[in-house]
């Protein structure tokens, strides 16, 4: 990584229905306000090198009619806007803009085709109260029960391909601002991308927060799929010492009464796979920063919220203009093992219009700071020894045990020889060398394989002693959960 990237945050990008703005005012409001915080304001914020844009790109339909025309009209208005912010911002390198859907950008019209009302003779049992099933499945987010509190009734997702057109216009306008160098799937497990800056050493990963949302679901959430196979691609990134940052659309808490947000276990995935930096839009607010933490590893997220673009006055929340945010990261002058990130917020005077914006400094959280900084560790590029090169050759070649014995020389705080030390381990059964070499664990991964070696070897003492390790008892994680409640069973 150079000395400082400069990354521009913007999110719900939909003009109002009522309240709308042109592309050559929204343009010209932004690259005024460069002017200020690049030249004049304090502190000094570095042009953008990225810019990520976290989802609603357009408003979606308002005509039952003309919802295909009007959807197209949007999406061409947002291709002239971030072609235009492209060229003015990042010399016309389009591909140093990463894309992810949001809400709006999901076609109503679909999911309302694909479903079917549930007739409501099957939903009643005998006593004429309705079916477990039906209630068990409707607040399940992942199933194809639906609730319509508009008609009080059951729906049921009769068509997936259908419902899978939701995203059928987004995937159009993915691929043409990208001039087809870029395309995104409609299947619900493919709808991820990975943007790679070797020149900046970050790597990105954009996750479609939508996989099921629709006009009776608006629950976040994102495909285990997408994250599993996104995890493969940045592994091999991180090994190349990129620092990886994930964005997509959905907030990850909300109020007691909302139903649009985002479960934050979610977030325990980004953290297991490395992802430092997260960042959202879709509650039109800028947060400062929240801090996810995974006990095991002493290892988190930072996860930053950007306000809304555009919008109307009414879909904000109360006392809150139009935001975004530059988020910069830069290297640490007095550390070699952390990066400075710092958010800065940006937001629409109260006395500009709506038409022709003018932008200033935010306060974060009622303060009066418009600025906050905080720290994440440095990537480290891996530099394979000669002997982890030997090492592989021998592990494809099935000779775990030859593999085990090199790989207990190397340095075992090194993660890729802890991972090539488990697998061989594994896969001869050695349970003994599992728990002296494991403990304590330093992720999710390594504690349950730590603990079902002490189930396999059955050693009480051993077991009464690593179930009072604070990174074990104090997991959060299921799997996890589950091994010491079996632990606890045996003990008893």
């Amino acid at each position: 990584m150079g000395k400082k990237v400069s990354i521009l945050h913007i999110s719900d990008s939909h003009r109002g229905k009522d309240h709308t703005i042109t592309n050559s005012s929204l343009l010209t409001s932004l690259l005024n306000d460069m002017e200020k915080y690049t030249k004049t304001e304090e502190p000094l914020i570095q042009t953008p090198d990225i810019i990520i844009v976290c989802g609603d790109i357009i408003r979606g339909s308002t005509s039952k009619d003309n919802s295909d025309q009007e959807i197209q009209q949007q999406y061409a208005e947002a291709i002239e806007f971030l072609n235009n912010l492209a060229n003015e911002f990042l010399g016309g390198q389009k591909d140093r803009i990463v894309l992810v859907p949001g809400n709006h950008d999901v076609d109503w019209k679909y999911s309302k085709e694909s479903m079917e009302q549930i007739d409501s003779m099957q939903i009643f049992d005998s006593n004429k109260q309705v079916k477990a099933e039906y209630l068990t499945q409707a607040i399940n987010q992942r199933s194809n029960i639906r609730w319509s509190w508009r008609d009080l009734s059951f729906y049921k997702v009769k068509d997936q391909r259908t419902y899978n057109k939701r995203f059928e216009a987004f995937t159009r306008f993915y691929s043409e601002f990208y001039n087809g160098k870029r395309s995104y799937s409609l299947s619900p497990d493919k709808r991820y991308d990975v943007f790679d800056f070797p020149e900046f050493a970050i790597s990105i990963a954009g996750y479609n927060s939508c996989y099921n949302t629709d006009h009776l679901n608006l629950v976040g959430d994102i495909h285990p799929d997408c994250i599993a196979s996104s995890n493969l691609q940045l592994r091999k990134l991180a090994k190349k010492g990129r620092l990886l940052l994930a964005a997509w659309h959905h907030n990850t808490k909300g109020l007691p009464y909302d139903a649009n947000y985002m479960n934050n276990n979610i977030l325990k995935n980004f953290i297991d796979a490395g992802i430092e930096i997260g960042f959202h839009g879709h509650q039109h607010i800028t947060e400062v920063v929240r801090e996810y933490n995974n006990i095991i590893e002493q290892k988190r997220i930072v996860v930053f919220s950007a306000g809304a673009l555009c919008g109307e006055p009414k879909e904000l929340p109360t006392g809150q203009n139009q935001q975004y945010s530059i988020v910069e990261i830069e290297d640490d002058a007095d550390s070699n093992d952390h990066l400075n990130v710092t958010l800065h917020t940006r937001e629409k005077t109260s006395t500009s219009s709506l038409d022709n914006p003018i932008w200033c400094q935010a306060s974060i959280d009622s303060t009066n700071v418009s600025n906050f900084t905080t720290t994440v560790p440095k990537p480290r590029k891996a530099t394979p020894t000669a002997d982890l090169v030997d090492i592989e050759v021998l592990m494809k070649e099935k000779k775990y045990e030859d593999a085990k014995k090199r790989l207990l020389k190397n340095d075992l705080s090194d993660p890729f020889v802890r991972k090539f030390l488990m697998e061989s381990l594994l896969q001869i059964d050695d349970d003994d060398t599992v728990c002296q070499v494991f403990f304590p664990p330093k992720n999710s991964e390594e504690t349950v394989y730590l603990l079902n070696s002490l189930l396999q070897l059955k050693d009480k003492e051993m077991m009464d002693k690593y179930m009072k390790n604070p990174s074990i008892k104090e997991s959060n994680d299921p799997a996890v959960k589950e091994l010491i409640a079996k632990i606890e069973r045996y003990l008893s």
